[in-house]
Parts: structure tokens; sequence; C-alpha cells
């Protein structure tokens, strides 16, 4: 947790201005402070970027905290009103965020109030750890801090609310808490191509994790937040938006299922649908050649792409290339725009296109568009589009005036129309896939979309059976489930180290010892 320290000063002043009741400013001030730390919390666990990392910024809503942080006085000023036109703010407002854009305010702390990061690991204290017991004390937090966390994480609990009403609010991760605790350490002492934001981000997520998992006896609890689209986010930090060896450590030894594909898996099931009604012939070999490559042999359609796109001139490195090539076909499947030119957003804020950020080598990107194969694939995939996007217009023209699927300008938006179906499909095939596992005692430990883990390997033939059952109840011959072990991060054990150690120079000691005295010397 954040605690914050104010100079003494600060509660004088508004004592003197606000004399009565006695103890009416001490109140007032520990109020507002524990909503600035609450506030500079939640700012922490949404990462900073590396501009507000360098000039100590923060990024909240000043509405916010001029509404949480109280008031005081027989004409209800706002403490934070009061702090501000008196010269006694703990924060100062550097950039100011504005309602239109909905962009928070970043502000930084003044020199009136200093702030300690119970989730921050002082720097080289792991690398210079010689114990088990050291390495526990720095990552395991302490009871106080630990329930504090808790206690503002999930307010919930502390009322009394029934089990089911918190089944509804919260998933219930299980954590392997050794796991964590040995990504952390290759993190801090190991780790050479995470660093600046990312680390720090990493490692309070880490933290967070551990001193959860310190008060529920091994779980981390995720607070749902569902989305009219049909997926279920999770608010804070969570499976879904830790880094994935971060999920790695969290999960320990498991297995991941995720489905193939799956976007372009959904839109193929609409496949036959669209030929019928567009009169064409029913091959889809004929109509769909690239899709079906895609979709059968993946392996050979990304080889034979990336020999064109990225010959030996290329500057991307070869190992990256696949990565690339895959964030380019499923940015493609979800409609990206095939121009390199960027545009300024409602915010201002100027955006680049999906394909430009991915491949951001122009020969690359101009080789990847003129490929014939994906062109193809561009052209089927834009058919599919069009037939989805259209019979959605006509049977559910009453969601086209629902503001999630329009654009900024309020027209609809056919690109949010296909995430909005997609991710009803996918939702509803995973709901699929649970039901089956659970039928046979398998219980899903984390959900991230279209991915589910579990703690034992499905089987080979009961996999098969999940995914018959996809297919029949959906209608949809192309999904198909790929399986992945998952293996946890191993526990570093300074002390074995240590004894292990020691164990060999006593070896040494009396192998030296044995030397001396059969040549004659004397002994060691």
């Amino acid at each position: 947790m954040i605690k914050l320290t104010v100079h003494e000063s600060v509660e004088a002043a508004l004592q003197k201005a606000f004399p009565k009741p006695a103890a009416a400013a001490k109140r007032a001030l520990a109020k507002y402070i524990s909503v600035v730390e609450s506030m500079l919390f939640d700012a922490l666990q949404r990462g900073q970027t590396p501009e507000q990392r360098k000039l100590g910024l923060y990024a909240i809503s000043l509405d916010q905290l001029a509404n949480k942080g109280g008031q005081i006085g027989p004409k209800k000023i706002r403490v934070h009103k009061w702090l501000t036109d008196n010269d006694w703010d703990i924060v100062q407002t550097v950039v100011k965020g504005t309602k239109f854009s909905g962009q928070n305010s970043q502000v930084k702390l003044t020199p009136l109030v200093t702030i300690q990061n119970d989730l921050q690991i002082p720097a080289a204290s792991l690398s210079a750890a010689t114990t088990d017991e050291e390495i526990d004390a720095y990552l395991s937090g302490n009871d106080v801090s630990n329930i504090a966390l808790f206690d503002h994480l999930y307010p919930e609990y502390n009322l009394e609310w029934r089990e089911d009403k918190l089944r509804q609010l919260f998933d219930w991760v299980p954590v392997d808490v050794e796991s964590v605790k040995a990504y952390v350490y290759w993190l801090e002492t190991e780790s050479k191509m995470i660093q600046g934001p990312k680390k720090d981000l990493a490692l309070r997520q880490a933290l967070s994790i551990l001193g959860i998992a310190a008060v529920t006896k091994g779980y981390y609890l995720q607070r749902k937040k569902l989305s009219p689209f049909g997926r279920t986010y999770y608010e804070g930090t969570s499976v879904q938006n830790v880094n994935k060896e971060l999920r790695r450590a969290m999960l320990g030894n498991c297995w991941e299922y995720d489905i193939r594909s799956s976007v372009v898996a959904w839109k193929m099931g609409y496949a036959r649908g669209y030929l019928a009604a567009s009169g064409l012939d029913q091959d889809l070999k004929k109509s769909f050649p690239a899709t079906l490559l895609y979709l059968e042999d993946k392996a050979d359609f990304m080889a034979t792409v990336r020999h064109y796109v990225f010959p030996e001139s290329s500057p991307v490195p070869k190992d990256l290339r696949p990565k690339l090539l895959k964030q380019a076909f499923t940015a493609i499947s979800f409609g990206a725009r095939q121009t390199a030119k960027g545009w300024l957003d409602a915010s201002g804020n100027w955006t680049n296109p999906a394909l430009v950020e991915i491949l951001q080598n122009t020969e690359d990107r101009m080789r990847f568009l003129a490929d014939d194969t994906v062109k193809l694939f561009i052209k089927e995939q834009n058919a599919l589009d069009d037939y989805l996007y259209d019979l959605f217009k006509k049977f559910r023209p009453d969601l086209l005036l629902e503001r999630y699927l329009q654009t900024d300008s309020g027209r609809p938006s056919k690109a949010k129309v296909l995430a909005y179906l997609y991710q009803h499909g996918e939702t509803h095939v995973m709901d699929i896939v649970r039901q089956a596992a659970m039928a046979k005692g398998h219980v899903p430990i984390a959900n991230v979309h279209d991915a589910i883990f579990f703690k034992r390997r499905l089987g080979a033939e009961f996999k098969s059976e999940i995914e018959w059952q996809m297919r029949e109840q959906t209608g949809n011959p192309y999904w198909h489930l790929t399986p992945k072990q998952i293996e946890r991060y191993t526990p570093r054990s300074l002390n074995a180290k240590r004894e292990e150690q020691e164990h060999k120079d006593r070896m040494a000691i009396e192998q030296a010892r044995a030397v001396a005295y059969y040549s004659g010397s004397k002994p060691v």
C-alpha cells in the first residue's frame, strides 16, 4: 500500500482555520490523505508512462479527489479546495485532465509530503540477500500491510455479504505463492529484457498478488467487470492483464487450452450462409482457399508468407518474424486498416493503424500487403465481415443505437459491431468448454477470453470430445483447442545453495588433508 507522511504544518494551518470542533481538522486531513493514498495506489497499479516515472507524476481524477476528499467547517468547504486555495496542497496539478477527453490529470506530490510504497522492493535488496528468510521478509510483507491492501481492494469483505453475492462479484484464482516469489527474485536479479516502467508494474502486480494470497491463504480475488460485448473482464490486476511470465508464475504447473485462430474460425462458421445468401457455389475451397489454408495448415501458410515478406535484408530479427505475422493476421481478422496514414482521435492523440504499429518497417509492410496470399486472405475476410455486418443491421437494428456500438461522431461502427458479435460468440463457445470440462471434474482455475486453464491435462480423447461438443452446439466445424503445458517458476533456495557450497568447501579441505598426509607433508 501507499503511505503518505504530511508535514505537521499542514494540519496546524487547517486547525487554525477551523479550530472547532477541536479534532475536526485532524479527522478531515486524515480522511483526505487516505483518499489521496488510495488514488495514488490505483494510479501505480494502472502503470506509469516513462515520462510520468521520470517526472514523478501520477494520473488521478481531481474531480473524484475533491468529491471524496471530504469537507470541513460550517460552510462545508471541500478540504481539497481549501488546501489548494491556501497554498497547503499536497498534490500539485501539472497537466489538468478534461471531462471531454476522459483523461485523468497529471499530478505530483509537493514538498509537504513524503511517500512510502510497501509494494516496492528496496534497491538491490534481493541481490544482496544471503538467506531464504531474508528473501521471504522482503516478499511476504507484514500482516498489517497485507490486510490494509486487502481491505482497500475488497471493502465488501468488511460487510456482512452472503457467499452467493461475493461469488457474483469475484472470481477466485489459486496462487502458486512460491512460484511468484521465484518470479520476483528472477525479475529483480536476472531479467535483462524487461526494465523501467514495465518492470516496476510487474513487481507491483506480483507483490499485490503475494499480499492478497497471504491474507486468503493462497488465493487472489479478481473483481468481475462485465462488458456489453459479452466478455468478462476484471478490474485492476488479474490473470488477464499481467504479463505472460507473471501469469505463468501465478498459476504454477497447469495446462492452458486456447481456441486455435479463434476469430478466423468463428467467421468461417458463417461461410456457408454467406455463399447461400450471395447465390454462390457452396464449394468452400473455391471461395475461401486462403482462409481454409490458414485454419488447416497454419504453419505452412505462415512459412510461405514469411518467406516473401521478410527477405535476408529485412532488419527484423528472425525470431521475431513469426510473432509479428501472427499479430498482423489477427489485426486483419479484426478489420485493421491497410492504409499507412494515421489519424487524430477524439482526445487529440495521434493514432497509427494497427498494421503500421505491428510491421513498423515500411518495406516489410508493403511486401506483406502486396503478397497474393495476403491479398486473398484480406478479400475473404472482408466478404465475411460485410455479410456479418449486414445480418446485424437486418436483425438487430435496435442495437445500432447503443453508444458502445457507435463511432465518436455517433454513427454505427462496423468494427465495433464485428467485435461485439465475435466476443459474444467467443463467450458462448468457451462456456461450452467450461461446462463440458466441469461435468468430468475438471474445474477451471482461470479464464482469459479464448483460453482456459486447468490444473490437470484433459487428455487427448476428452479434448476431442469437448471439441465435438463445441462444433455440434454451435454448428461451426472449425473449432479446435490447442493445449500448452505451463510450468511454474522453480523456487530458489539460498540456504540450500550455501549449504551445498559449505559441503564442497569441507570436502576440498578433507581432500587437501588426505593428499598432505599421504605425501608426508604437514596436514592443512
